[in-house]
């Protein structure tokens, strides 16, 4: 395996790790896209929040372990199909993410309460920010986004995509640099969303927050 692709393999392993992470509270974001919901509920703070019995937090505990092992693998099916190609190495981890984000929702909705399942949705809005409605196609309806919106968004997503690609390797494998560059593309992806948004869209988003969320993050090295 050449320098350039042992860089690539590192770097994407790292974004992969942290949205896994996600659930832990230890980190706000991964680079392919925000916390879905089965990851959300990993966090002790929304462990608290929803109320969860410890039989809901065994089932889900096992969902995890469950998704964690689907994202090694896609991951590993990623890497081997693109080759040095980190273009569609990307890609394909970003679709894969997608679906994966779909069927958690869906086995979560199977173990919560619907009270649940609304408040882990409210909290989801909070902890994500103005970014999560790029990716949530339930939010997006919610919302009313038009296919105009969500084609900025796509066009925002391809250029995010390309300065975290550029970020990738210019930190040549650091981990530490790599969690730089997210937080401020981010930022940046946060600014240029709400742009797109009309004061209706982000004022019914807040509504849809519900009530505020005690966010309780563990110290380093100390989450799931």
């Amino acid at each position: 395996m050449n320098l350039r692709k042992m860089l690539l393999v590192a770097a994407v392993a790292t974004l992969v790790c942290s949205a896994m992470a996600q659930g832990g509270g230890q980190g706000r974001r991964g680079g392919f896209g925000p916390p879905d919901a089965l990851q959300m509920t990993g966090r002790e703070d929304v462990q608290k929040d929803l109320v969860l019995t410890d039989d809901q937090k065994a089932k889900l505990s096992d969902l995890r372990d469950k998704a964690q092992q689907k994202r090694r693998d896609a991951f590993q099916a990623a890497r081997d199909s693109a080759g040095d190609d980190r273009d569609a190495m990307m890609k394909a981890m970003q679709a894969t993410m997608a679906k994966l984000a779909e069927e958690n929702a869906k086995d979560v909705a199977g173990i919560l309460t619907a009270d649940q399942v609304k408040r882990l949705k409210e909290i989801r809005i909070q902890f994500v920010g103005t970014t999560i409605v790029t990716q949530d196609k339930e939010i997006q309806k919610d919302l009313g986004i038009t296919d105009d919106q969500k084609a900025k968004f796509t066009d925002l997503q391809t250029k995010q995509g390309a300065a975290m690609r550029e970020a990738m390797q210019n930190a040549q494998g650091d981990p530490q640099a790599m969690r730089e560059a997210m937080t401020k593309n981010q930022k940046i992806m946060e600014d240029e969303v709400g742009k797109v948004l009309t004061d209706a869209q982000k004022s019914k988003l807040k509504d849809m927050s519900g009530k505020p969320f005690t966010r309780v993050d563990p110290p380093p090295g100390g989450g799931r």
